[in-house]
């Protein structure tokens, strides 16, 4: 059913802008506001506003039709607009549902909005966007999609037993792909292992493609950060990056570790332990109250006292180093050296240094981390000192 502490909340926002309605299409605010993760949505991994576009509000699904619309008005019961079609998957929730064919729609929304200041969520939002434009040519509509991402910044306690069950679940996986790391296994059957290990578990949606970056070192191919192609063998001497997720009951993992094929270089063992010692070293940074732009410079005193400082990846000008994770992968605030939010008990985010150490090694470590308290928890625990694998 709904979740009335939600949209609650939600109202409160409205309220103090001065919108009288809310829409919001399926999409991450949706399955949060319902509390409902049954039904199918489109996710993409670019939801969240990745920095490394211009627009950070981009998300292609913004381009979608919408077959299903949470309508909130600021002082009332919410009501779900939904197709015929839509309403198979819906039929259990329990609110007050409207349901048309989709060639209804506009007139539908216009019922419920005319005269009306619509704020209306990201999610097909330039559908939406252009029918109250053209419903209420006076009242400007407003974006709102900040609204849920701002409720979401902070889990609550069951959200936190779905991200520690997701992140349990992507340690498992790990510990089964490592055994398979052997020369002569290409990235693409590593790949296609961790995607059948998805559908051998009953899991029905990815939160992005699955990666397993192969660098051998000293050759050519290892001048260039994508490695290897997808199709050439690993072979003794190379390093294996990992970035994959996975989602359950309606919550995202975001993920990387890194080994490599056979005893590895002591200038390249080394990297890794500095790497995964900056880790550890942003987890004792992070405690409620301390501000969210210690990462780059916490992880960049480790590798200057390495000597290697110049191959930390940086990304631009502003440090990133990380994100918030919950129904979408990439959810604000971003962890990076501009930002000024502060750390919150319930926050669970994913901290990500990555080195690229051309002709030598690529390397990345991710964990999804909880902010307790007291300090931080690392809800992903898989071995951090296993880097060097049978060759």
């Amino acid at each position: 059913m709904v979740n009335t502490h939600r949209v609650a909340r939600l109202q409160e926002l409205m309220a103090a802008d001065g919108v009288e309605l809310a829409l919001y299409a399926t999409s991450a605010n949706l399955q949060y506001f319902l509390d409902d993760s049954s039904y199918f949505w489109q996710r993409t991994m670019y939801t969240g506003g990745l920095p490394l576009f211009d627009d950070p509000s981009f998300s292609p699904h913004m381009m979608n039709l919408p077959d299903c619309v949470l309508m909130v008005p600021v002082d009332g019961e919410p009501v779900l607009l939904l197709t015929w079609d839509r309403l198979r998957d819906m039929t259990h929730l329990d609110i007050r549902k409207e349901v048309f064919f989709f060639a209804e729609f506009p007139d539908v929304l216009e019922r419920h909005a005319k005269g009306r200041t619509v704020g209306y969520g990201q999610a097909c939002g330039a559908y939406l966007g252009a029918q109250l434009r053209t419903i209420n040519p006076d009242v400007a509509p407003v974006e709102i999609e900040h609204y849920g991402e701002s409720l979401r910044v902070v889990k609550d306690a069951d959200e936190i037993a779905r991200l520690r069950r997701v992140a349990s679940f992507t340690d498992d996986a790990m510990a089964k792909i490592v055994d398979i790391l052997r020369p002569g296994i290409t990235s693409h059957e590593v790949e296609t292992a961790m995607i059948e290990f998805t559908r051998d578990k009953g899991l029905l949606d990815l939160p992005f493609m699955h990666t397993a970056r192969f660098v051998a070192t000293g050759t050519p191919e290892s001048e260039r950060i994508d490695g290897h192609g997808e199709d050439v063998p690993l072979r003794a001497g190379s390093s294996i990056a990992f970035d994959f997720g996975y989602v359950i009951d309606g919550y995202c993992s975001d993920y990387g570790r890194s080994f490599y094929s056979g005893p590895a270089p002591k200038e390249i063992s080394d990297a890794y332990k500095a790497l995964q010692e900056a880790q550890l070293r942003m987890f004792d940074r992070m405690k409620p109250g301390e501000p969210m732009d210690f990462g780059f410079s916490t992880a960049l005193k480790v590798m200057e006292d390495a000597g290697l400082d110049k191959y930390l990846m940086k990304y631009g000008d502003f440090g990133l180093m990380g994100h918030q994770i919950g129904i979408d992968v990439h959810e604000h605030p971003w962890v990076h050296g501009d930002q000024e939010r502060l750390l919150e008990p319930g926050m669970v985010m994913c901290i990500e240094p990555k080195l690229w150490w051309p002709g030598k090694v690529f390397m990345r470590v991710e964990d999804m981390v909880l902010i307790t308290e007291t300090g931080a928890e690392a809800l992903t625990v898989f071995d951090r000192e296993l880097f060097e694998l049978p060759a």
